[in-house]
């Protein structure tokens, strides 16, 4: 006798464990979000019309503000061969007059010089060793109206003042550095200075450029006791946060001499890279920090803390490591999201990331291609960019640009019993919000765990269709559902379910 199965399913996706040990689950998925509980797709996004200059090299950083007269909407995007200045319309080259371009890639060094003294033979080129040359980034911050910005494949500091300069100029006296960022004191801090890889240091107070420290002055610096490189720092709950690949160091400004406290407040917890930490500030001034490392996530709210993922091993079992200075962790604040980007195993450019809701702490994915990413607030919604320099707008409609959105999830292997029966199912009773668009149910059959996949399907539906004939036998199936034409949100459908034969 059939019977009436709903399909409510706990949110998010997760993939810790084989798909039959998932019960209760969806499986897998691509560009959905989980509002009350249920699966809905992600905002689409469309093309934004450029003119002027084009965006050349692989975009590292992106940063939004707006001048103090208010006259415009600004943005600087630094790639491994300059920066650019993007209003919303138009792209302006600002980049250092003579820079001469950084690295593209991640690679592991060779040619004469690389490698250990006595390997190989004298006078040839290494072929091979363990120096890892990272792929440029630059690092971006705000000094009142002033851009600065860090290029790692020179160390240099540069600023930039819209009307002012036409491209960006080295700051006076300011020490060469991997990253850098300015505290809420207004200090800017640089760190990795000078060639000590664990070294940071800060200006003046309201001056960035005097950077030695004077009985007269608020200057100073720190050789951290780490052991690995310094990354990056962000503002965080009134204090600096500055993560090395292992640690994280927090520097807490005070009123006497020494004007910082230094901290070790975690180990084996570093940032993958200067782009891997993001800050969420909350309504009350205060902020969390969501970062990734080598091997989990983490978040900082006043402690360090491991983050639970339920993508642990879609993430980590299939990462491309050697470009880990190329992981970006970016807010979708409107959405309560921290988006994770990163290369897959395959890729040497990033391709993929997981999604992160710290409202409700589900994880989802989302299988695309955005080498850095800007969150809403200078511009209405949230802007990303490809290796190729087309900007998009996000959460603007339900398209991917002009084609379909490829957004589906899937459940957990539907069975009666363990397995030892065939299911016979009937037929299948949707359950859409109002105003959903067209999806399509495809059903994935197999006669045991390890068996060859076979679907069935697709079967179009909409929110007004009563129910979808199937009349499927089989021992194992996975419900999928992807959207064809428009947005849509799932509620709980229903399964017409009966045990048949133990063929």
């Amino acid at each position: 006798m059939f019977q009436q199965s709903e399909l409510s399913f706990q949110p998010g996706l997760y993939s810790n464990r084989s798909k039959r040990a998932s019960k209760g689950r969806w499986v897998d998925g691509n560009l959905v979000r989980f509002r009350d509980g249920v699966p809905a797709q992600m905002g689409g996004w469309v093309q934004s019309p450029v003119d002027g200059s084009a965006i050349s090299g692989r975009p590292r950083d992106w940063l939004a503000w707006r001048p103090n007269n208010l006259s415009a909407r600004l943005s600087a995007i630094g790639t491994h061969l300059g920066v650019f200045k993007f209003d919303g319309g138009s792209v302006t080259d600002i980049s250092p007059v003579g820079i001469i371009p950084g690295r593209a890639d991640s690679i592991i060094g060779s040619g004469f010089g690389a490698g250990l003294y006595g390997d190989e033979f004298y006078g040839t080129e290494r072929t091979s060793s363990a120096n890892l040359l990272d792929a440029t980034v630059w690092t971006f911050d705000m000094f009142g109206e002033i851009l600065l910005g860090c290029f790692s494949a020179n160390g240099t500091l540069y600023e930039y003042l819209d009307g002012s300069t036409t491209k960006m100029v080295p700051v006076t006296n300011a020490p060469m550095a991997r990253a850098m960022c300015v505290s809420d004191e207004r200090h800017v801090f640089a760190f990795g200075c000078d060639g000590n890889p664990n070294l940071v240091r800060w200006s003046d107070r309201e001056n960035r450029n005097v950077w030695a420290p004077l009985a007269t002055n608020r200057a100073g610096s720190y050789d951290l006791q780490a052991t690995s490189p310094l990354q990056c720092g962000k503002r965080v709950g009134g204090q600096i946060l500055a993560w090395t690949q292992t640690e994280v160091f927090g520097l807490a400004p005070l009123s006497n001499s020494l004007v910082y406290s230094r901290d070790r407040l975690a180990s084996e917890c570093g940032a993958m890279g200067p782009h891997a930490a993001c800050v969420v500030t909350d309504q009350g001034g205060g902020g969390s920090a969501y970062w990734m490392g080598s091997h989990s996530f983490f978040v900082f709210d006043g402690l360090v803390r491991k983050l639970p993922c339920e993508l642990q091993d879609f993430v980590f079992k299939d990462i491309n490591i050697l470009q880990r200075v190329k992981c970006q962790a970016r807010a979708n604040t409107a959405y309560d999201e921290v988006w994770f980007f990163y290369c897959s195993a395959a890729s040497t450019e990033i391709d993929r990331a997981v999604v992160y809701n710290y409202a409700n702490a589900t994880w989802t994915k989302a299988l695309i291609s955005r080498l850095t990413w800007l969150d809403a607030g200078i511009f209405p919604r949230p802007l990303a960019i490809t290796e190729a320099g087309t900007i998009y707008e996000h959460e603007n409609g339900s398209m991917a640009g002009t084609v379909r959105m490829p957004s589906f999830v899937r459940s957990h292997p539907i069975m009666v019993g363990v397995g030892q029966q065939l299911a016979e199912i009937s037929d299948f009773w949707p359950d859409m919000e109002e105003g959903s668009g067209t999806c399509e149910l495809t059903m994935f059959c197999r006669d045991y765990s390890g068996g060859p996949e076979t679907p069935v399907g697709p079967f179009e539906f909409t929110p007004a269709v009563e129910k979808v004939d199937l009349s499927i036998s089989t021992r194992q199936a996975q419900l999928q559902i992807a959207g064809k034409v428009g947005p849509w949100e799932l509620g709980v459908p229903v399964l017409n379910v009966q045990s048949g034969g133990g063929r």
